[in-house]
């Protein structure tokens, strides 16, 4: 017999035990309160149950370590912008020019879509910029790395103009003849 049954039996056991009841006391409340122990150790019997059962199965699950997502980059597509660009520097008394061809890339097909869609407004955007630039400065690695950055930077400005939400990641070099 386990603990419990057992002391639930000297629970009864004490209940049905009465000692000598005082004058004019009555014993008709004895089977009422054997009902409300019966009740009252069933209710504690079940809430046990229930409390172990969640104790032991429902703990609280061991936290799980979150993993980074890593989000897959997208194969690159470039568009080359053509024809080449052909710009007019004075530089002194001698006449010098600059031929340019540049490649796009991006990482999304529906931003080179958009791209050659506004090709007029980019190329002459494009022209401006190639204009503005000091001729002997074109001549340096740093020169052309500044050119590259101003493109992706004025092609993703009218881009973002047209509400294209991804813009081109890097503008390639693929003819560069300063004379």
């Amino acid at each position: 017999m386990t603990p419990f049954v057992r002391n639930f039996r000297r629970v009864f056991d004490m209940a049905d035990e009465k000692e000598n009841p005082e004058e004019g006391e009555e014993e008709s409340g004895g089977g009422m309160k054997k009902m409300l122990l019966f009740g009252g150790a069933i209710i504690v019997a079940i809430g046990g149950g229930i409390g172990g059962t969640l104790f032991f199965l429902g703990g609280d699950p061991e936290p799980v370590a979150e993993t980074p997502v890593v989000e897959k980059k997208k194969t690159a597509v470039y568009h080359k912008m053509r024809p080449a660009f052909i710009i007019n520097y004075i530089t002194g008394a001698k006449p010098r020019f600059l031929q340019a061809e540049f490649t796009l890339m991006a990482r999304h097909e529906d931003t080179l879509e958009a791209v050659v869609l506004h090709m007029p407004l980019i190329r002459s955007e494009v022209v401006s910029y190639l204009t503005e630039q000091n001729f002997l400065e074109l001549q340096t690695q740093e020169g052309k790395e500044n050119i590259r950055g101003g493109i992706v930077d004025l092609v993703n400005r009218v881009l973002t103009s047209y509400k294209v939400e991804n813009g081109v990641e890097s503008a390639l070099i693929t003819n560069f003849v300063l004379q």
